[in-house]
This record gives structure tokens, sequence and C-alpha cells, in this order.
């Protein structure tokens, strides 16, 4: 399977073509509920803005993914976007464009050109990385080892999201699901066989 990418972090541009102001945001997203509540949020921010388009891909493969014109010419402004998530490989990745209509209309041609270059400039901006699919774990360990646990994690591309302190340590963590081998056998070293990863999501 070819390499699948995602954003390292949130990017911005802005492109300003015969007086229309288009505004570009990418962002690295989960599941449906991000991708909804950051375009809730976007839309407030911009109430006054003629146009609000966006795209997005979720899921290995882009199972799903999903966009929109905004009443835009039909294949005008979602598509280009699309397309670019689409070319690029890019997964969890939601990239909306705004748009101020500034009295002279683009054709459509000039419109599909200008989402796509402003859409493709939020995009670098917010930098592609390789995606790296994380599974969250649960799991006991016993008082003394989470210092060493911790740096595993660490070591292994993964995060302690929470800690429980009761007669052994629960702790909740993300790691990538390609380590979980090498974590599992550290757990089952250090307690003796008696304890496993339990996978949550």
């Amino acid at each position: 399977m070819d390499t699948e990418f995602t954003l390292g972090k949130t990017g911005e541009s802005a492109i300003e073509i015969k007086h229309s102001k288009f505004y570009g945001f990418a962002y690295p997203v989960t599941n449906r509920n991000e991708v909804d509540k950051t375009k809730s949020a976007l839309e407030k921010d911009f109430s006054d803005a003629t146009h609000i388009v966006y795209a997005f891909r979720l899921g290995s493969g882009g199972v799903y993914e999903y966009f929109t014109d905004s009443g835009e010419p039909s294949g005008t402004a979602g598509a280009p976007i699309i397309k670019i998530l689409q070319g690029r490989n890019l997964i969890d990745t939601l990239v909306l464009v705004v748009r101020y209509f500034g009295g002279t209309k683009l054709g459509t041609g000039g419109l599909a050109r200008a989402y796509g270059n402003t859409a493709g400039l939020a995009i670098e901006n917010a930098g592609i990385i390789p995606y790296i699919k994380m599974v969250r774990i649960k799991v006991k360990i016993p008082y003394g080892t989470i210092s060493q646990f911790a740096i595993l994690t660490d070591n292994l591309g993964g995060i302690i999201l929470k800690q429980k302190f009761e007669q052994d340590i629960s702790i909740e963590a993300k790691i990538p699901e390609d380590n979980i081998d090498e974590l599992n056998e550290f757990v089952a070293n250090i307690t003796r066989g008696k304890s496993k990863i339990e996978i949550i999501e």
C-alpha cells in the first residue's frame, strides 16, 4: 500500500484575486465529530463570508471523504480541494476555504484555480507528515516500573494520557499500532505475565 500522509499541525493561507479574498485553513482531524466542530467554529468566525467551502478525507485509504461547493458553480470549489487531498494521499485532513466576493466574476477555471491554490498553500503551511495509525490502550503495571514504561512509550512514539494510582498503576496511553507487540513484551516481563495491554480504541 502507498504511504499515506496527514498534517503535522494547522495551516493557513490567504490569496486575493480581482478583489475577491480567499482564506484557507487546513486541519489534522481524526473523526467526523472533529470535522463538524471545527467547521462550526469557523462558520461563526466568518459569518459574513460569501462562501465557505470545505473537503475532508478520514481513515486509511480515505474511506470516508466528502466535499461541497457551498453555492459556487458545481466542480469549481470543493472538487479542486478533494483532488489535492487525494493526489497527495492525505487522510485525517480537513480543509476549508473562505471567500469574500470582490465584485468581479472569476469564471469556472479561475474559481477552481483560486480554491485549489488557497487550499494547497494552507496544506503546505500545515506541513505534511507520514500517517501513523495510533491505538488507545489500557494496562496495569507495578509501582516502580512507571519511569521505564514512560521512557519506552515515548521511544515507541506513544503518549501517556492518564495514570491512576491504586494497588497497581492503571495507565491509558496512545501508541502506534505497529509498536504494540514490543510494549506488550515489556509489560509481560515486568508483571511476570500477569498483565497485558488492552486495546480500547
